[in-house]
């Protein structure tokens, strides 16, 4: 796709291309509003890539829409280098964050916080490697800000990004075997649903705080399609559930993107009737 201002006259049928980050969680949100758009009669096609490379066609106008960018923390610099021309169209969900966790057999009297990963009696039981999901995520870039920041490297802590599979196979074998292990994630996430990990407290701030799920657009670009569409994205509101169970239905039940998020719209129609009528 060339990068470049897309422009539109009345009655115009260009596709609408929506920008997104490959990751599961991305690809059911997207999933659900292009799903939307095309149900009232919006042609859309979907373009992938990381972070980067998704924000800069965002920057050049190439793209008509991006799901989800996290605001106003989590992906602040990358909105602060690249969203300058871009606007806010939806909070899709609200209360999405990054945290480190424990497994729930962890005592909490004994690990509340980050800063209890330092207790002598801690680091006895912990395993020492805190593994995250992808090298260049923000959630490993702040993982190892909160290393240096709480002195877990000083204390015998050693921190590794690994592949997504690699992530999920090492939580579900400490959980197995019940080990104690430091877990960093974030929510959404379908992990989450099993209710097996407890969030711990960062004092500091390190990891940052809570967001919301935001679908974008180039400034004005959104002027040029039909008003109901405008309208029906401005209400979209999927929630922290409903990104979660499309997660899960992703990479447990191993549905496509698409068939997950048609299989929530319609456990959810009443929302979708909703959104649909504006």
């Amino acid at each position: 796709m060339t990068p470049g201002k897309r422009v539109r006259t009345s009655g115009d049928t260009t596709t609408l291309v929506m920008g997104q980050v490959t990751h599961s969680l991305n690809a059911a949100v997207g999933a659900v509003v292009q799903e939307l758009l095309e149900r009232i009669g919006c042609r859309v096609s979907v373009v992938t890539g990381g972070y980067d490379e998704i924000f800069l066609l965002l920057e050049e106008g190439a793209i008509d829409l991006m799901a989800a960018v996290w605001l106003p923390d989590a992906h602040a610099d990358l909105w602060a280098r690249h969203g300058a021309g871009a606007e806010e169209i939806a909070s899709l969900y609200d209360g999405a964050h990054f945290f480190w966790a424990v497994p729930d057999y962890v005592p909490q009297d004994l690990v509340a916080t980050i800063a209890d990963l330092s207790q002598p009696t801690v680091i006895e039981r912990m395993t020492p490697l805190i593994l995250a999901n992808g090298p260049s995520t923000v959630l490993s870039l702040k993982s190892q800000d909160a290393m240096a920041a709480y002195g877990l490297d000083a204390v015998g802590y050693h921190f590794r990004s690994g592949s997504p599979g690699e992530w999920v196979g090492a939580y579900e074998a400490a959980l197995a075997e019940r080990r104690w292990f430091v877990f960093p994630t974030w929510t959404p996430q379908f992990l989450n649903r099993d209710e097996r990990l407890r969030t711990l407290a960062d004092p500091i701030g390190v990891l940052g705080g809570r967001n919301h799920g935001v679908l974008v657009a180039p400034a004005g670009r959104l002027e040029a399609i039909s008003p109901r569409a405008r309208q029906m994205l401005a209400h979209l509101k999927i929630g922290l559930d409903g990104v979660t169970e499309m997660d899960r239905l992703i990479n447990v039940d191993k549905r496509t993107p698409k068939n997950a998020a048609l299989a929530w719209m319609s456990a959810n129609s009443r929302r979708v009737e909703a959104w649909l009528r504006g």
